[in-house]
């Protein structure tokens, strides 16, 4: 029997993955996948993506693009089950299971559901599937029994309701699912580049660096960022930590060249342009890598990716599938 971990993540498919998600979860997927003690699945979760997106065609687009982004980023489909959360029809059986154990109070006081409801207008209603979004995601976790949940700190709470729903169903029916946990080190938020909030689809536009975009856009968008607005002149000296741009540095630039930026922030001898020039070539620099694996499997044709989601999806069916079934056998539903 393997003793590996199983580590479990995925990302909706909202369109063009951007460097928030890079630095936030793609890199760490990479590193995870290239230990041999670990055993791991990152699909995309395009069901999810039903509850906000409703354009089959982006949405089927958005898929596409997101497994190439994982493919450009280093991941290996060899060591790593990549794969459409579409592709299981056992997870949402399993998503129905565990909807029959979970308190409809406990859901609409899920951070997920308050927030999206609260964003819609007064003439719409939240939808079914935003008030069982966790479950789902619940689900999705439970189906490879996963030990490991590399997630946001926006998703903290659902990865605890899934913890709560497994403890509940191994009380109840037996024992089946072990408790996954959060793994540490994640949370990380890349700020946007406008000075307001994270980087991420609401930002959209001159605010955020998408894994796709040339050298010429990103310099573009660098230049144009928001920074310290007490440097309100060359000369002005600024203060780096309520600076976006040296946000940046912290996570693209080596620590001898970060503290020599802080302090020619702080003394003005350092302009805001010269600053964001060099974050514009360490950015490119990782990017250049991810544009040159990404030319290439372009060239394969849209086939070459297509046959590693059905793959993946034949691999997480395998397992997925076991486990559902060994589910409804305790719940007393079994396959006849």
């Amino acid at each position: 029997m393997e003793d590996k971990k199983v580590i479990l993540s995925g990302i909706r498919a909202t369109g063009q993955l951007h460097l928030g998600n890079y630095i936030g979860a793609l890199r760490f997927f990479v590193e995870l996948a290239k230990n041999p003690g670990n055993k791991c699945f990152y699909f995309i979760a395009n069901l999810h993506t039903l509850t906000t997106h409703t354009d089959p065609e982006l949405l089927k687009k958005s898929l596409h693009g997101i497994v190439l982004d994982f493919l450009s980023a280093g991941l290996n489909p060899e060591t790593a089950t990549i794969y459409a959360q579409s592709s299981i029809p056992e997870i949402t059986e399993l998503t129905w299971l565990l909807s029959c154990l979970t308190p409809v109070n406990n859901l609409m006081t899920m951070p997920h559901y308050k927030e999206k409801g609260a964003n819609l207008g007064k003439a719409e209603s939240p939808n079914a599937g935003l008030l069982t979004y966790p479950v789902l995601m619940a689900a999705d976790i439970l189906a490879v029994k996963a030990n490991l949940v590399p997630v946001g700190q926006d998703q903290h709470p659902h990865v605890e309701m899934t913890r709560e729903l497994a403890r509940r169903f191994n009380l109840r029916y037996g024992q089946l699912f072990p408790l996954p946990d959060l793994l540490e080190g994640e949370g990380i938020r890349l700020p946007g580049l406008t000075g307001h909030g994270k980087m991420g689809k609401s930002e959209e536009g001159r605010g955020v660096v998408y894994l796709t975009d040339s050298p010429q856009i990103v310099k573009g968008k660098i230049r144009k960022a928001a920074t310290d607005p007490q440097r309100r002149t060359r000369k002005d000296p600024g203060d780096p930590q309520i600076c976006n741009i040296f946000t940046f540095h912290t996570l693209f630039s080596a620590p001898e060249e970060i503290g020599q930026l802080s302090e020619g922030c702080r003394t003005a001898k350092i302009g805001c342009i010269a600053c964001k020039d060099i974050l514009i070539g360490h950015i490119n620099e990782v990017l250049g890598v991810m544009r040159i694996r990404r030319q290439e499997l372009e060239g394969k044709g849209k086939w070459f990716v297509d046959e590693i989601i059905h793959q993946g999806g034949i691999r997480a069916r395998e397992v997925i599938q076991q486990t559902v079934q060994e589910a409804k056998e305790l719940v007393g539903v079994p396959s006849y």
